[in-house]
């Protein structure tokens, strides 16, 4: 079924210009991938330069597992399930955030790994949204705590802002939560919402410890993903 909201644009027509606006964004990321190549090679590139020209590479993976997914979808998504690090995913996409948002973000580094299992794609993309709303609610003037632990039999990520609360959020600081809500029901996740220590919202997500047996990846240190 097409629903229609104009007398021109239907769901099937955006659909349509999502995938066209995704094909063409190729073009100029594999550019960004062949500038950020040759930087690197560069002889005496300061070692903090090169860390950040790396941060960028790994961004910029993120958005072309993005653009691929929309115009490809994945035939066989089981086959991108592997073992992860919570904690060290969550502790990368902090430190990205922390590059564009003004205010303070704590994250409490766990002393061993907190292993889970999923699409790499789709685990980075629930703890993006999850950061991105708190730290938009927090303001850039707020403070956001971040923290990764075993709880039970569950890998959990808890994270805290200083923003007004439920009911006093300006509208557009929900974004992306449908499309956690599904991610997380692929993986046998759950999510909820309270009160926090900040004064603001606190998300809490719990994710399965470990591999499902049918996926036949049993060795943590040989297959937990890192990167």
């Amino acid at each position: 079924m097409t629903y229609r909201w104009g007398p021109t644009m239907t769901w099937t027509d955006e659909a349509q210009r999502l995938r066209e606006t995704c094909h063409d964004m190729k073009q100029p990321l594999a550019c960004v991938f062949a500038l950020v190549a040759a930087a690197l090679a560069e002889p005496g590139l300061p070692r903090s330069a090169a860390d950040r020209l790396e941060q960028l590479v790994e961004q910029a993976r993120c958005l072309r597992d993005m653009i691929e997914q929309v115009l490809h979808g994945d035939p066989h998504p089981e086959d991108r399930v592997c073992l992860l690090d919570l904690a060290f995913l969550a502790g990368e996409i902090a430190a990205a955030e922390r590059l564009v948002y003004e205010g303070e973000i704590v994250f409490a580094c766990p002393s061993e790994a907190v292993l889970t299992w999923g699409d790499p794609a789709d685990i980075r993309r629930i703890i993006v949204n999850l950061l991105g709303n708190a730290t938009r609610a927090a303001g850039s003037l707020g403070k956001v705590q971040v923290d990764v632990r075993n709880e039970r039999d569950m890998a959990q990520l808890t994270i805290d802002d200083s923003g007004p609360g439920f009911g006093r959020i300006p509208e557009g600081h929900g974004l992306g939560l449908q499309s956690v809500a599904r991610s997380i029901g692929r993986y046998d996740g759950s999510i909820d919402y309270g009160r926090g220590s900040l004064g603001g919202v606190r998300v809490r997500l719990r994710l399965p410890i470990g591999l499902p047996v049918a996926t036949g990846l049993t060795s943590p240190t040989e297959n937990a993903h890192r990167a």
